[in-house]
């Protein structure tokens, strides 16, 4: 506001200047020399030099308003949660060979079971088609086995042993572990201090995989997972036939 009152001060004052001139040029018309001419032209200037300040003043560079709008305050990065990962058991993969202890006989009709290793050797008993016995001793060219009241030598020839007699078995579905006691655990791995998975009543039986069993835990298959029973209150369940005299 300020400004704009020099301005009009400033204005006020050449007017008044003006007025005088004009008064004694007038009322003193002889004396209107040169003189008076040149006084005029200077207060004239006076003035204008006056207004042009007061003018430049006032139109001056305006002053930027500052913006109202705040600023958005800095976004705070939520930290990304760690994601949890469950480890994916490893499946268990059978080997390619396990040491067996029974063999099923791979014959068409019977077999000899006999007193001794060879061919010479008097017959002691008949062992069936797919019939199975425990083996006992092992050979190159014979196996002693036990196969019910029978106990004698089988040649190699005409038997299916470990690995293969494992495979024979189960495709029979003959091939089973039995429990032996009342509320027997069955666990998820080969030892005592491992989960417990369910408990058995005595006389269940299930699918029995010798490939994954150790000295102390027989291996078997329930709902698609190997579990383990000890082998204090199960034992191995083959409904296959057995050798007879």
């Amino acid at each position: 506001m300020k400004k704009y009152y020099r301005l009009i001060a400033g204005a006020v004052l050449a007017l008044i200047a003006i007025v005088w001139i004009c008064f004694l040029v007038l009322n003193e018309p002889e004396k209107a020399s040169q003189e008076i001419k040149d006084s005029m032209t200077a207060q004239l200037n006076t003035a204008k030099e006056r207004v042009e300040n007061s003018v430049t003043k006032v139109v001056e560079k305006p002053t930027p308003t500052p913006s109202l709008t705040e600023p958005d305050p800095p976004t705070e990065s939520t930290p990304t949660p760690e994601a949890t990962i469950t480890p994916t058991p490893t499946p268990l993969v059978a080997p390619e060979y396990t040491k067996f202890d029974y063999i099923i006989a791979n014959v068409n009709d019977k077999m000899n079971v006999r007193s001794g290793a060879g061919q010479n050797k008097k017959v002691v008993g008949t062992l069936p088609a797919d019939g199975y016995g425990k083996v006992i001793e092992r050979g190159t060219d014979w196996f002693k086995i036990k196969s019910g009241d029978v106990t004698g030598y089988v040649s190699t020839q005409y038997i299916l042993k470990d690995t293969e007699a494992i495979n024979k078995m189960r495709e029979l579905g003959a091939l089973k572990i039995k429990v032996t006691g009342d509320d027997v655990n069955i666990r998820r791995e080969p030892n005592t201090t491992c989960e417990v998975r369910m408990q058995a009543k005595l006389g269940a039986t299930y699918d029995y995989y010798p490939e994954f069993s150790t000295q102390l835990f027989y291996a078997v298959m329930i709902d698609s997972e190997v579990s383990y029973i000890s082998t204090s209150y199960a034992e191995v369940d083959i409904s296959l036939k057995t050798a007879y005299k």
